[in-house]
């Protein structure tokens, strides 16, 4: 064997041994016969010889080793959402039209007032907080992280795509979130109240459109149209839309667009 005088890089996932378990771990300064790398555990008991393993090379299964989770919950926790976002698919979420590789990494609780008009909103990987979001009008974000990294983030706004179509920074990503998480809790406090939430949308050039006003209808919740353009009629008649917007309707199927002002005045000309 040769070695080097390299310091380990941590590197996470890998198998160790021989066992199917798949734990943290870390590249090794000592390398194979042929060169190859090798590693060993770095966070648990599981041997020191290590397995030949490709540098970078993905891992299909989560981590279930109780001392990898015992030492790095979070980073065990953040890989495993990984390995299930490779092989569940992406997620488009329904209130904001923002597609993420996984919805472990979520905004969840009560916000808490930040600097100035700011405001401060808790952030979770799965049950684990990991830090705090703070927006400034829910349209930017910055953010403070406590035991999450920000290549983890890098990574994961990599995959994430706008409701446009468009790529998304690490901000775009958390502000996101965080208008996710407001807009679902509005919408379920207006459902256990026996009101159908609806939403004024404002369109912005060269982006998606933006809710400005979140309202709600006294009709069911429903995709009948019928339903639907007696709500349009309300709205109009108590909150017409202005120039380049529109109203919503939240459905079993999610955001619906209502009838515009023709379309109403037609039904009850």
């Amino acid at each position: 064997m040769t070695s080097t005088n390299t310091r380990p890089a941590q590197l996470a996932p890998v198998r160790i041994g021989r066992g199917r378990v798949v734990h943290l771990g870390n590249l090794s300064s000592i390398t194979g016969p042929a060169g190859e790398p090798r590693y060993v555990a770095g966070s648990c008991s599981a041997g020191t010889r290590g397995d030949t393993v490709k540098v970078g090379a993905a891992v299909a299964a989560p981590i279930d080793c109780r001392n990898c989770t015992h030492s790095n919950s979070v980073r065990v926790a953040w890989i495993n959402a990984m390995v299930i976002a490779a092989t569940s698919g992406p997620v488009t979420l329904p209130h904001t039209g923002l597609t993420v590789p996984h919805t472990q990494l979520r905004v969840d609780g009560p916000a808490h007032p930040g600097p100035g008009s700011a405001k401060q909103h808790p952030l979770y990987l799965g049950d684990r907080f990991v830090g705090w979001i703070t927006t400034y009008r829910h349209r930017s974000a910055t953010y403070q992280l406590n035991c999450l990294g920000g290549r983890e983030l890098d990574e994961y706004a990599q995959q994430c795509r706008l409701y446009t179509g468009d790529s998304a920074t690490v901000a775009d990503v958390l502000a996101e979130l965080v208008r996710e998480h407001l807009t679902a809790t509005d919408v379920a406090a207006r459902l256990a109240a026996s009101r159908t939430p609806v939403r004024l949308m404002q369109h912005v050039r060269d982006g998606d459109p933006y809710p400005t006003l979140h309202a709600s209808v006294p009709v069911p919740l429903t995709t009948d149209p019928t339903w639907h353009r007696a709500a349009a009629y309300v709205l109009r008649r108590d909150h017409p839309a202005g120039p380049d917007q529109h109203w919503q309707i939240w459905t079993p199927t999610g955001w619906t667009r209502l009838p515009d002002g023709v379309d109403v005045d037609q039904d009850h000309g």
